[in-house]
């Protein structure tokens, strides 16, 4: 049997085998040789804290978001102020164009809160929205 691209590390042979056990592990049919190949961990993301899981990176930007709604309802409305506070919490999981895209869907659900009780605020925070969102078409 040849597995496609698969060679014997040891002899350099292209009759492997698969054997059967909890990790993938390969034998050479040749001089016998049996060895589990090094795989990357399924579903990992790198980030600056290190290798994180997706299904965590997508439970962070959820926190994130709900900690720009915090920062609103606090009164932060300056999109830069929003910015350094989030890259402040979340800058080690989160890359700058996540960090923004966070910003804006953070934003778009406080407006959506407010749109009719506080007529002043929603316009004032269109327009940092509009500036996140430019930032981010630069490619943040």
């Amino acid at each position: 049997m040849s597995i496609q691209g698969i060679s014997c590390p040891r002899c350099g042979s292209r009759r492997i085998a698969i054997v059967v056990s909890e990790t993938l592990t390969f034998k050479c049919l040749d001089c016998g040789y049996t060895w589990s190949p090094n795989l990357p961990a399924q579903g990992l993301v790198h980030t600056k804290a290190g290798d994180v899981h997706w299904t965590e990176i997508k439970k962070i930007m959820e926190d994130a978001i709900n900690y720009v709604i915090g920062l609103l309802n606090e009164g932060v409305v300056n999109c830069d102020d929003v910015i350094g506070r989030v890259q402040e919490k979340y800058g080690n999981y989160l890359s700058s164009r996540e960090i923004l895209r966070t910003i804006i869907n953070g934003v778009k659900r406080y407006l959506e809160e407010i749109r009719y009780k506080d007529v002043n605020k929603y316009s004032a925070l269109s327009t940092e929205l509009a500036k996140c969102r430019e930032l981010m078409n630069k490619g943040g």
